[in-house]
């Protein structure tokens, strides 16, 4: 497999995928669960709380793995790991822009008053690759 042209790896980043986030436990596990994202040309940005599993893992050891590779073909991934920074998102901004980008617009203020009543405290992390590699073929 080749890998992806930049421009490509772009429109692939601003596209609908799912991102596999590794995090390591305080007992040295990995921890990967899958996210909604927004890559802004430098760094990945996820929303989740602080109370999350991978929050908690990420203040303790703020590195990360990720990887993004959608089933269908032609196939097409990115992979890599980076530091992250933790910003408070009291307000949900994130949130809300990510469930407009992969939620049919019917559903997406339904889904994110949801998660306001579901509570915790909204952080945005910011993934900054220190290496990426990407593919196609």
């Amino acid at each position: 497999m080749d890998e992806m042209p930049p421009d490509k790896l772009k429109i692939f980043l601003s596209e609908k995928h799912l991102l596999d986030i590794a995090t390591v436990t305080p007992e040295g596990f990995p921890h990967v669960t899958p996210v909604w994202f927004e890559w802004d040309g430098k760094k990945f940005l996820i929303s989740t709380t602080r109370e999350r599993k991978k929050a908690r893992n990420l203040m303790e050891n703020n590195r990360a793995g990720f990887s993004i590779a959608p089933e269908e073909l032609p196939y097409r991934a990115a992979a890599g790991y980076g530091t992250v920074e933790i910003e408070d998102d009291p307000e949900g901004k994130l949130i809300r822009k990510l469930c407009h980008k992969y939620l049919p617009p019917e559903k997406a203020d339904e889904y994110f008053e949801r998660l306001k009543q579901m509570g915790g405290n909204r952080i945005i992390l910011k993934l900054t690759p220190l290496w990426m590699t990407s593919w196609e073929g």
